[in-house]
């Protein structure tokens, strides 16, 4: 008897040291949203409602109803109270989101449906890869998150979900041209395409509202020289110089790894960089597999 206890009490140990995942916030109703109200046994009483631009929904019997500021569960139990109010007895009341429009994000890019998108409850960016669909032949490796600066805040990086915390990105240094919907302190977060799509957690961001998401076109590898096959790669983050020429056919017997050259724009300037074979290239570098020599 005591040994059970003596088990029972580690479980119940256990159970109490776990740490417990925070739940995400509650989505907050707001102008533009579409609502879906069901009572039961009350057809008349239930159907899709627009969120007006003043917060408002117009309800039958009740009237103008309050919604925007309150979440889902919330705007339930007003409901409830108001139809309660000598309408009907114990009225039980179910209220979803239908759809998100209030708190809008902007995507461009190689996505066939650019254009502003309502952020779903969990704000993640593998919820917004899910609505915007089918992606362009001509995607490239990452996703590139651009959030305007907020003058009332402290930068800090995107949250992810849950008290355990996984790293998320850094925010990327400043180089090349300006983004789409990048203004002068803005942060830029990049996201590496395939890792989200898998899943990763620790790469799964939370979004905010007024951020722009651009899916960039692929960037590109050229391997010339002494190669089977020489031309045009589509860049892969991760790809090294002996994968990209193995890519190429691999080298002739004319040619040599030895001596192998980059050329890399840097700062607008061409700049000729020996490399070695298993150092990683860069977007729109160009590989060079010189002759053998005899």
């Amino acid at each position: 008897m005591s040994r059970w206890l003596t088990r029972g009490s580690m479980a119940l140990l256990v159970l109490l040291v776990r740490p417990c995942l925070a739940a995400d916030p509650p989505y907050e109703i707001g102008a533009g949203d579409v609502i879906q109200v069901l009572v039961l046994g009350q057809p008349t009483l239930s159907g899709d409602f627009s969120v007006g631009t003043d917060g408002i929904v117009p309800y039958p019997f009740i009237g103008h109803v309050k919604a925007a500021g309150m979440s889902p569960s919330e705007l339930e139990r007003k409901l409830a109270t108001l139809l309660g109010d000598g309408y009907l007895r114990h009225p039980q009341v179910s209220v979803t989101v239908k759809q998100f429009k209030s708190q809008r994000i902007f995507v461009t890019g190689e996505v066939s449906r650019p254009g502003p998108y309502g952020l779903r409850p969990d704000r993640k960016l593998s919820s917004l890869l899910q609505d915007v669909g089918d992606l362009g032949a001509n995607v490239g490796h990452e996703v590139v998150v651009i959030r305007p600066p907020d003058p009332a805040a402290t930068p800090t990086e995107p949250s992810t979900d849950g008290s355990e915390r996984a790293p998320s990105p850094a925010p990327s240094p400043r180089e090349g041209p300006m983004l789409p919907g990048e203004v002068e302190g803005a942060q830029v977060y990049r996201v590496n395409l395939r890792e989200l799509r898998s899943g990763y957690p620790d790469r799964d961001i939370q979004l905010q509202v007024g951020d722009t998401v651009y899916f960039p076109k692929a960037a590109h590898v050229y391997v010339t020289g002494f190669v089977v096959r020489p031309g045009t790669l589509v860049y892969e983050e991760g790809l090294t110089v002996y994968q990209a020429i193995n890519l190429a056919g691999g080298v002739t017997e004319r040619g040599s790894e030895k001596g192998v050259r980059i050329v890399r724009l840097v700062e607008g300037k061409r700049k000729t960089i020996r490399p070695k074979i298993n150092e990683v290239v860069q977007p729109e570098d160009t590989v060079q597999v010189p002759e053998r020599f005899f």
